[in-house]
């Protein structure tokens, strides 16, 4: 037994001193660098390229099995520029030896440094790359079969880091063209093992021709690997970019993205939690989970929220100017908050709440079909006033030809026509172009080229409005028809808000059924066509008192002293109906009517919308006389038409009322009155001459 120990131990020593002396003799015996050649013609044999090793090759064998090779380029493919496909300083890779022979791989520092590669197409699509493989290359050996699931090629895996410096990759697209560049780029971890924490410190210099982008990336955090490799954890990450250049917004983007993940490839889902993006003004926080993450069917949801920020920052972080608003003071604060799901092919707002100023929008959006997007979405906004970010009104007169130009080209047909939307809106509060309604809800549907809104309603003014619009972009031109109604609706408050002044008051009834074509507001009124009703009750027509006009006409016209004016300027009515037809921008009307106490109007005419002209007729009748109205200088006038022209145009318009022709009336009724008069006088008298003479034989004779 001792024996046997004994020549078992002068074995290991054997296999020691045999390790002990190839570690020393085989370098000194061996030069890596007399194969030189033979490599860098079996490279070229199989690449085609050119490979020179200029730095020297060392060969390390124990304690570390492990090879250092300096300065070595690859050659450009043909046709390409001077540069080397591939460059490199030193490459140092070294592992133990012992450990082998138990399995277990533990490899020193790895080392690159100087390392250049340059990607490069020409200007028909050809790549330097290909063909790096070499033509005509051996099939590859069959591979051994794949371990067993929990099979471990090794029992265990150590390195001691990852060291790569003073990196280089450039892409030159002559196709494009375009310039694409990392430089300076380092990379360095800590020691790396299953289920350790690594730290991870990456940075580089972008620089970028189209978009014309540059400026430094710098990454860093730690990275934990389970003893599997199927679980992967970032913990501390920080990626932080400060670019400049043309082609960003602004000219600079500084941004930082912070956040912890982990990944299970085993179970493929992802889970991002502490996550802060930081970048133009804004402030994101939040989290993100996905499943499936590794096939077809990945799915990904999170919550996010949008600090508040003011929005005026962003727009100028962004190089843009802030548009000119009524209200200096909006865009002034807003945040959000949202919790999303996405898959490859759709995007989903279950829940969603933006806040711009003092209004709040909520609800829920989801798009499905990227390729070919159907929109659905289900919104509440509580109120807003359009009219606080609407430019300040112009002084300047719009005309025709400037409102044509405005609106050129006013409607998106092709975006339109490729829309699939259904979708509904409700506004609390809503006031723009200076009209303010209440309770608004609006559907909306629009595929294959028409879009319709329906239903429509909303609460204004003690009143209410029922619409149906569709707009129709199959066509060469697009087509709008309109079918709304207003109901109850108080008209003077609306036009006192609409124009700052009222006008006309009373209750409205009103209905409209139109249509029209084109692309600007000058073409829709050149296709005007439709039907439209109308009717204000009880209320006043300001601005000029019908019966006071009509006795000053009268006073005037008879030479007397004017009479002074009494009681307020408006034309008291209780009632105004009317019916148009409106025919390429022309409104006919020929049954207007207007009731007052004093007062039966009628009229007739017509309403030029294309050149914003006005000819109508108004025929007033005098029905009674009122204290304050007209008193008793109207009576004679009673019964009698007097006619009022309306014309000029909507800019300046003008009214004449032809009180001469009224009046001739009276007097050609009084000369017929006092014809009669005498008339009767001469029967009388001739009756009595002949009574007597004749007596009563000829009693009754001009009865």
């Amino acid at each position: 037994m001792g024996k046997l120990l004994r020549y078992i131990g002068f074995a290991l020593l054997a296999v020691v001193l045999v390790i002990v002396i190839a570690a020393v003799v085989l370098p000194m015996v061996i030069d890596p660098n007399d194969y030189r050649g033979q490599i860098e013609q079996a490279v070229e044999t199989r690449t085609g390229r050119q490979l020179t090793m200029a730095g020297d090759l060392e060969l390390s064998v124990f304690p570390w099995l492990g090879v250092e090779i300096g300065d070595t380029t690859l050659a450009n493919a043909p046709g390409f520029s001077d540069r080397p496909f591939a460059q490199v300083d030193t490459v140092q890779v070294k592992v133990k030896l012992l450990p082998l022979l138990r399995k277990q791989l533990e490899m020193d520092t790895a080392v690159l440094k100087g390392l250049r590669v340059s990607l490069e197409t020409d200007t028909a699509g050809n790549t330097n790359w290909a063909g790096l493989a070499g033509e005509g290359a051996p099939e590859p050996a069959e591979q051994a079969p794949a371990a067993e699931p929990g099979e471990m090629a090794l029992a265990g895996l150590a390195i001691g880091g990852v060291e790569i410096t003073d990196a280089a990759v450039i892409w030159d697209d002559r196709q494009t063209p375009a310039r694409y560049e990392i430089d300076q780029l380092a990379l360095e971890t800590g020691a790396i093992a299953p289920g350790e924490t690594v730290p991870v410190r990456l940075s580089m210099q972008l620089a970028s021709s189209q978009p014309e982008i540059k400026g430094p990336l710098q990454f860093r955090g730690s990275v934990a690997l389970s003893d599997d490799a199927t679980q992967v954890q970032l913990q501390d990450a920080k990626l932080q970019v400060d670019l400049k250049g043309g082609g960003l917004p602004g000219g600079a983007l500084d941004a930082g993205l912070g956040f912890d993940s982990r990944v299970d490839l085993g179970k493929q889902t992802l889970d991002v939690t502490d996550l802060v993006l930081e970048v133009l003004e804004l402030t994101v926080v939040g989290g993100l989970s996905g499943e499936n993450i590794l096939g077809d069917a990945a799915t990904f949801s999170g919550q996010l929220k949008l600090r508040e920020f003011v929005p005026r920052d962003t727009l100028q972080a962004l190089g843009q100017p802030l548009p000119e608003v009524s209200d200096p003071q909006v865009l002034g604060k807003a945040d959000g908050e949202l919790k999303l799901t996405a898959t490859a092919d759709s995007f989903s707002l279950p829940e969603f709440r933006l806040r711009l100023d003092d209004s709040a929008l909520t609800g829920n959006l989801k798009v499905a079909n990227f390729a070919a997007p159907a929109i659905r979405f289900n919104l509440h906004l509580d109120s807003i006033d359009v009219d606080r970010y609407l430019p300040p009104a112009s002084d300047q007169p719009v005309t025709p030809t400037t409102a044509a130009a405005a609106g050129t080209g006013m409607i998106p047909v092709d975006t339109l026509r490729t829309l699939n939307v259904d979708g509904k809106l409700t506004i609390d509060q809503l006031k723009a172009a200076q009209l303010r309604s209440t309770d608004i809800v609006m559907q909306l549907v629009a595929k294959d080229g028409l879009v319709r809104v329906h239903p429509a309603s909303a609460r204004m003014y003690e009143g209410g409005y029922q619409g149906d619009v569709t707009l129709d972009v199959r066509g060469k031109q697009p087509k709008i028809a309109m079918n709304e109604r207003l109901s109850g609706v108080q008209v003077g408050p609306l036009l006192k808000d609409m124009t700052g002044e009222d006008r006309l008051t009373g209750a409205t009834e009103a209905s409209a059924r139109l249509t029209a074509s084109g692309q600007t507001p000058e073409e829709f009124k050149q296709t005007l066509n439709g039907d439209l009703a109308f009717a204000f009750r009880q209320g006043a027509v300001k601005g000029f008192n019908l019966a006071a006009l009509l006795r000053k006409a009268k006073a005037q016209l008879q030479g007397k002293t004017l009479p002074e004016a009494t009681g307020p300027n408006q034309t008291d009515f209780s009632e105004i109906t009317g019916t148009a037809k409106v025919t390429n921008g022309v409104v006919e009307n020929r049954d207007l009517i207007a009731k007052s106490p004093l007062l039966r109007v009628e009229g007739s005419g017509s309403v030029d919308l294309v050149r914003e002209t006005l000819d109508y007729l108004v025929t007033a009748k005098v029905v009674g006389s009122l204290e304050g109205e007209g008193g008793k200088e109207l009576d004679e006038l009673k019964g009698l038409a007097i006619p009022v022209r309306l014309g000029g145009t909507f800019a300046e318009p003008d009214y004449a009322i032809r009180m001469d022709e009224a009046l001739r009336g009276v007097a050609e009724e009084k000369v017929k009155e006092k014809v009669k008069e005498q008339e009767e006088k001469v029967k009388e008298k001739v009756q009595e001459k002949l009574e007597k003479k004749f007596g009563d034989s000829l009693k009754g004779l001009f009865e």
